[in-house]
């Protein structure tokens, strides 16, 4: 299978990248270049069709983040490393005999460079560092160098991003390009690649929906009819339900598209709908049914998607979260025997613990996130602290009158 990978960065680093993988025959490329980091948005605009987008560093990838939420494809960039930094202080070092301590430079994270000196057993200064920041401008970049060079505190600057060492040379700077190790380059292309072959995989698996009428007089064709359409599915009907047959790839699409919300508002004291995937037509259409079961439009109009791993995700269009359905973990699988807790509400337990700031919680809280009543919160903590999974460690005033409420506390490892 031949991945289609648009890559987005400097002239320079894209025709470099072009020769690394010249002779291979997996992937082909298409290279957008940019003068400045800042201009990136604009060039995912002009995208031709392709499996996945490779950027040259952080800075343009970051610039880009607002269009890549619409964007169905997965994307990445090159992460600069400690190697990079030790190749590039190594070069400079060895073959223009330039003083480390007399350079500036600038980095994603001044861990790398850290890392390289202490590797060094710290027998030299650390340069002078200066932090990339998200959608940093590449003036500001520029600036930090000139100024040190002006000051006669450093020879040379060593920079990361393209635009900034135009500048200074333009500028008449000692400067040079952080150089990019052949390692990093291929080994980004190579997980690029993977991303876009499971992305692949995962929008072509089969996916069934339902939608069940919950007012016998209310007619669901002219919405369903519109739904199937933006969706490019199949539908049926028996007995008041609708069945919609579809792949993971085109409902993914439908959940970014205005048109197919609004038309499920629609379905508000009408109608509840899910979907599921699955190996089979028959695989997605029980975990579709299972989905259903799981909607409580009383007290939101919402649903879920459970996939083929049995990852449950939403409620939509409230929440994209995704509870784990199924439980491999011993310890978990203990809790669950003991507690006669599902899977679902163990996962649902772990989220709910890894969220929170505070480690202390009451029954409230839970039940607001569970988006269950507190009665039925207060039996599953009930069910946990009969077994210690969970202790009470104080107590709560309530605003107004009435009895104070536990605070709670979880006793098991969250962390999985």
């Amino acid at each position: 299978m031949k991945v289609k990978i648009a890559i987005i960065g400097s002239a320079d680093f894209c025709h470099r990248t072009e020769q690394l993988v010249i002779n291979r025959k997996d992937i082909e490329l298409t290279s957008y270049h940019y003068n400045e980091p800042q201009e990136a948005p604009n060039l995912i605009r002009a995208l031709k069709p392709c499996d996945a987008i490779l950027f040259s560093g952080s800075l343009p990838f970051f610039y880009s983040k607002k269009v890549l939420l619409d964007i169905p494809i997965p994307s990445l960039y090159l992460k600069q490393d400690e190697t990079a930094v030790a190749i590039t202080l190594l070069y400079l070092s060895a073959q223009k005999q330039l003083e480390l301590n007399r350079i500036s430079i600038d980095v994603r994270e001044k861990s790398h460079v850290n890392h390289v000196i202490n590797d060094l057993n710290q027998m030299i200064e650390l340069p002078f560092v200066h932090i990339l920041q998200d959608e940093e401008s590449v003036r500001d970049i520029a600036t930090f160098h000139k100024q040190l060079s002006l000051l006669k505190k450093t020879d040379i600057a060593i920079t990361s991003v393209h635009a900034v060492y135009d500048q200074l040379q333009q500028q008449n700077i000692p400067s040079f390009k952080m150089i990019d190790p052949e390692t990093s380059i291929l080994r980004s292309m190579e997980l690029i690649k993977q991303e876009a072959i499971l992305q692949k995989s995962i929008s072509a698996q089969i996916a069934v929906g339902l939608i069940k009428r919950t007012n016998n007089r209310a007619n669901l064709e002219p919405i369903i009819e519109k739904m199937a359409s933006i969706m490019q599915a199949y539908w049926s009907q028996l007995d008041g339900e609708y069945t919609l047959f579809t792949t993971m790839g085109n409902i993914e699409s439908s959940l970014k598209n205005n048109e197919f919300l609004s038309l499920f508002q629609k379905l508000e004291n009408i109608g509840e709908m899910s979907f599921g995937s699955g190996e089979t037509i028959v695989d997605a259409t029980e975990n579709a049914h299972f989905a259903l079961e799981l909607v409580d439009n009383k007290k939101v109009h919402s649903f879920y998607i459970l996939d083929r791993d049995k990852g449950l995700h939403g409620p939509f269009p409230q929440s994209n979260a995704i509870i784990e359905m199924k439980i491999y973990e011993p310890a978990l699988v203990e809790m669950a025997e003991k507690t006669k807790l599902s899977p679902a509400n163990i996962s649902k337990l772990l989220v709910f613990s890894q969220i929170r700031q505070s480690k202390q919680f009451t029954a409230n809280d839970l039940a607001l996130n569970f988006n269950v009543t507190r009665r039925t919160a207060e039996r599953i903590l009930q069910k946990l602290t009969q077994f210690n999974y969970v202790k009470i460690v104080g107590e709560e005033m309530t605003y107004k009158q009435g009895r104070p409420r536990a605070l709670y506390e979880f006793n098991f490892a969250t962390y999985y």
